[in-house]
């Protein structure tokens, strides 16, 4: 994340603050996914908790209504979302007292904008970590695999090695000395595809 990127996002730090999980990440980048989970779970149930509290008070459930925003605060809190704590905190002990139901629904108006806010941000700090943690990763096992595809391409005499040559091509030259790299793609030129996966071998050791 480019330091412009994250002042953006923890100039709202009243909104969602993410110092925390970002401590739990530089510990250990093998936390990341698990920390990107519990965002990703919470970014993608969207509005579901506030849409559920306010059924439950429409049903006159105002204790269960409670309850569901008592949760919603725990799982918010962990991520830094103060102003929907405090609305959520003060709706929950409003409805286990059966408070004012017209200062209950205004209330319940500025929990759901609020919400909306923290998702907005939590997003966009999510899609920011997943390109620094998992894409890496993720482009690394794509291009082995597509490196095991070349193989059985140039096994199986398939034209498709060339599309492969093409999408790899830039990996190959580096992986490969130049000698080898420049026999290899006569070799494929000629279609001695037999000869070219014997140099492909050399690097991916199969």
């Amino acid at each position: 994340m480019t330091p412009s990127n994250h002042r953006s996002l923890t100039t709202l730090n009243t909104v969602f603050e993410p110092s925390r999980l970002e401590v739990h990440i530089a510990k250990s980048e093998s936390r990341a996914g698990a920390v990107l989970q519990i965002v990703q779970d919470l970014v993608g149930a969207g509005d579901t908790p506030i849409r559920e509290a306010r059924a439950a008070i429409r049903r006159q459930q105002n204790h269960q209504a409670a309850h569901m925003l008592h949760t919603l605060n725990g799982s918010v809190a962990n991520l830094g979302g103060r102003r929907v704590c405090e609305l959520a905190g003060e709706l929950e002990m409003l409805l286990d007292r059966d408070g004012a139901p017209q200062l209950i629904d205004q209330l319940m108006g500025c929990l759901e904008r609020e919400f909306q806010h923290f998702l907005k941000s939590a997003s966009q700090w999510l899609e920011l970590q997943q390109a620094q943690f998992e894409l890496p990763g993720r482009r690394s096992r794509a291009r082995e695999e597509r490196m095991m595809e070349l193989c059985e391409c140039l096994a199986g005499n398939d034209l498709r090695a060339f599309d492969l040559f093409d999408e790899l091509y830039a990996h190959l030259e580096a992986r490969m000395v130049a000698e080898d790299f420049s026999a290899f793609r006569a070799a494929l030129q000629t279609l001695n595809f037999s000869l070219a996966l014997g140099y492909v071998q050399t690097i991916t050791g199969v």
